[in-house]
């Protein structure tokens, strides 16, 4: 475990005081033994866009001093490039290859009904659980609503950031607390188009959006270059737009005195890339822009002000909440509990599940970072702690190389299932959210 404490933050916004009070404030309720549990999942946020990750705006306050408040890993992972394969690495702690809910013959497959979830697991312990979500793939035809009482899911949830808490709200309100909770809230709003409120809009570009959010082609099929900075200036916008309403998901939290008895664990399902690599958005490669995503943990008992440098993957938010609230983390889960202490691991944290007919497959280590793909053989490697941005292509080493082709080759232990009733109208929905043309 590699720990080191943050430097102080600059100057805080409002909107940021009311996250540091979350561990300081609030009577912890009394008649309930087990702590609540909220897991926030922003859809397509890059780390490296974020204040505590460093970078250079001011997009995230609110997150920012989220991160003071506990703990936050420098190193995270997403287990897959796109939501449906890394939403679900989060939900069962299993990788892509072993889970396999991917496209797959042009076919979008689900959860296999058996296979638990953090949902499941926590509503057999007694939990209250609730899901807010914003994207048709977290919804019932993919077997992701499993586990959850309370379900609320807009298919295409652009835009709702407000919506969403103003929801979550209503819902805290109806609780009489006597059962402790889990909830997944989950916020689509960067996904692109671009497209955050007037205000925020403005925010990093004075001309808003100009009517351009999202990317658009040239007449022989490349995209529009020119318009890379202006559509991330957009980004960064709805980055802040998310950050301002998590402001207000925290202070209803404080105000009803749950504080003292919440674990917050914050992540993204993939980030998103601005063609550093030539691609636009994300699920086509395996770049870092496309999985080094953010975990922030927060709560009682969770060290804070600190960074931790270990290396983790989204596989691991489910054992290390079942390990904290006291619950059983079940045989054969691939992720750990990374709250412990030292963490050491049998395997190097893989990534695979690019969307479309190309596969690909990667490995990262303490140094080095191998991506092969296997419909022609190709592997490249990456020196990720000198060369973050992976622009030095360098000779692959062979032992890394072994491990990305045993990752490939292994079995898929719970096999996806396939709704067919909800292959019609797969592909407008795919369209519609920018994963295809």
């Amino acid at each position: 475990m590699h720990r080191i404490n943050r430097m102080d933050l600059n100057a805080v916004s409002v909107f940021a005081l009311f996250v540091l009070m979350l561990c300081s404030c609030g009577n912890t309720m009394d008649q309930q033994e087990s702590p609540n549990v909220i897991l926030i999942i922003i859809d397509t946020l890059n780390a490296d866009h974020l204040g505590c990750y460093g970078y250079h705006r001011d997009t995230s306050p609110v997150i920012d001093s989220l991160a003071s408040s506990g703990t936050m890993w420098a190193r995270m992972q997403a287990q897959a490039p796109w939501t449906l394969p890394a939403m679900v690495s989060i939900y069962t702690g299993l990788t892509e290859r072993t889970h396999r809910v991917n496209h797959q013959e042009g076919l979008y497959l689900g959860l296999n009904p058996e296979l638990p979830t953090i949902a499941t697991i926590l509503n057999n312990y007694g939990y209250n659980t609730a899901g807010f979500v914003n994207v048709n793939f977290l919804g019932p035809q993919h077997g992701m609503e499993k586990g959850f009482q309370y379900f609320k899911m807009d298919t295409l949830g652009h835009g709702r950031a407000a919506a969403t808490v103003d929801e979550f709200i209503t819902w805290l309100d109806s609780l009489d607390y006597s059962e402790p909770f889990f909830v997944v809230f989950h916020l689509f709003d960067p996904h692109s188009p671009y497209d955050p409120p007037e205000d925020y809009a403005t925010a990093y570009t004075r001309n808003g959006t100009m009517g351009i959010t999202d990317w658009q082609w040239n007449e022989d099929g490349s995209v529009k270059s020119e318009l890379t900075d202006h559509l991330r200036d957009l980004y960064d916008g709805e980055i802040r737009w998310v950050d301002s309403q998590l402001s207000r998901f925290f202070s209803a939290i404080r105000r009803r005195h749950l504080s003292e008895n919440t674990l917050i664990v914050f992540t993204a399902n993939h980030g998103e890339e601005f063609l550093e690599h030539g691609s636009w958005g994300h699920a086509r490669n395996l770049y870092q822009q496309s999985l080094h995503v953010p975990l922030i943990i927060s709560g009682p008992g969770i060290p804070q002000n600190v960074v931790d440098s270990t290396i983790v993957g989204q596989i691991d938010i489910l054992p290390t909440i079942l390990s904290y609230v006291g619950e059983t983390i079940p045989a054969g889960i691939e992720g750990m509990d990374i709250l412990t202490g030292s963490v050491t691991r049998a395997r190097d944290i893989p990534s695979s599940g690019v969307l479309g007919d190309s596969s690909q497959v990667s490995i990262l280590n303490e140094s080095n970072k191998v991506i092969w793909s296997p419909v022609n053989n190709y592997s490249e490697m990456f020196d990720i702690v000198e060369d973050p941005m992976e622009s030095v292509i360098l000779d692959v080493d062979s032992i890394l190389l072994s491990r990305v082709l045993d990752y490939w080759a292994w079995p898929c232990l719970w096999e996806p299932t396939l709704n067919v009733a909800s292959v019609i109208g797969q592909k407008r929905k795919l369209h519609d959210l920018g994963y295809i043309r």
